[in-house]
């Protein structure tokens, strides 16, 4: 009987610890997302905040850039498709594939500024930005996300992309060359729809001006331009792009293009609606917020509360991409 009881209970414990084993053993040979080295790159960046230059280890400065661009709020799988977006950026233009952005920062590799580069906060100022959160837990949860995603980079044909991103789409996001018109098209930076986002308070803005306000803005950039008569008689949109953007808007004797527009006038986006609430005076109706191309951080946190992990989110926004480990070869390029 006790041979019996002895046999039982080895059969019991191998079925219990040689399982639980094997799951260790595969959890230990499971390849990390980052090679050997991301952990001791650095990337050079220039604070415009305080004005100096500084050395930051990369994926902490990713941190700092998740927390700065990405609401803590938004779900994890979001936060993580942002981390990989923007280490990508920050690789992209530190190996001076997109522009020779050295020039501009004083031979930082990247900015703080996020009308050039991308914004990046320390945890120090986390609070100052949101006065209502709690510091420790979220930033817990964007290191968490930034970590856990430590060293992929987006990659289209073997090189990395170029991976902008914007607030809210307004629906949809816009092709790449609409908006720069002097870059070529681009396969992964091309319009798809983005659904849900009409809930964020960034979808929809209303700005008003009198007649007399649009004028003196646009003759400070046209000076030759001639008006006809009261705004409601001079304004007209006359082109859109395929995502309903303004394309191009006649105001007066000429024509303007819809991003000269947008920036002229500080608009949250080019998707607009234009009314009259009296013969001189213009209502602007924007929709989204920001230039429109490549990822939505909106639509990314729906697609994350609908189930969808990191990589549907990126390869979703960013068409044809692969997501890689950061290469030796990409390191060696800005000297790390």
């Amino acid at each position: 009987m006790k041979d019996k009881q002895k046999a039982l209970l080895l059969i019991v414990c191998l079925l219990i610890f040689f399982p639980l084993a094997r799951s260790f053993r595969k959890k230990e040979e499971m390849p990390q997302n980052s090679d050997a080295n991301t952990s001791s790159v650095e990337i050079i960046v220039y604070n415009t905040r305080e004005n100096v230059i500084k050395r930051i280890n990369l994926e902490e400065y990713i941190v700092g850039v998740v927390a700065a661009e990405m609401p803590a709020s938004f779900s994890s799988e979001a936060l993580k498709a942002q981390a990989i977006a923007a280490r990508t950026y920050a690789l992209g233009r530190a190996v001076e594939k997109y522009g020779n952005t050295r020039i501009n920062h004083f031979g930082a590799h990247v900015c703080t500024n996020p009308a050039h580069c991308q914004a990046w906060i320390p945890k120090e100022l986390y609070q100052t930005w949101y006065p209502k959160s709690d510091v420790d837990k979220n930033w817990a949860k964007i290191e968490q996300a930034a970590y856990e995603t430590s060293g992929l980079i987006l990659t289209y044909d073997g090189e990395i992309i170029n991976p902008l991103y914007h607030a809210n789409s307004g629906g949809i996001t816009e092709d790449v060359q609409e908006v720069w018109s002097s870059v070529n098209s681009v396969p992964y930076l091309q319009s798809v729809f983005s659904e849900g986002e009409s809930d964020y308070s960034s979808f929809e803005k209303k700005v008003v001006f009198k007649g007399e306000e649009i004028r003196e803005k646009l003759m400070k950039v046209y000076p030759d331009i001639v008006f006809m008569g009261s705004i409601s008689e001079d304004m007209e949109i006359i082109q859109y792009t395929n995502s309903q953007r303004v394309k191009e808007i006649r105001v007066g004797s000429i024509t303007v293009p819809g991003t000269k527009f947008r920036e002229i006038f500080s608009l949250a986006s080019t998707q607009i609606e234009i009314n009259f609430p009296a013969d001189d005076e213009i209502e602007i109706v924007t929709y989204g917020f920001g230039h429109g191309v490549g990822m939505s951080q909106c639509g990314a946190n729906e697609l994350a509360q609908k189930g969808k992990d990191y990589d549907y989110i990126l390869k979703y926004y960013y068409t044809g991409v692969e997501i890689e480990p950061l290469s030796d070869e990409i390191v060696l390029k800005f000297g790390n």
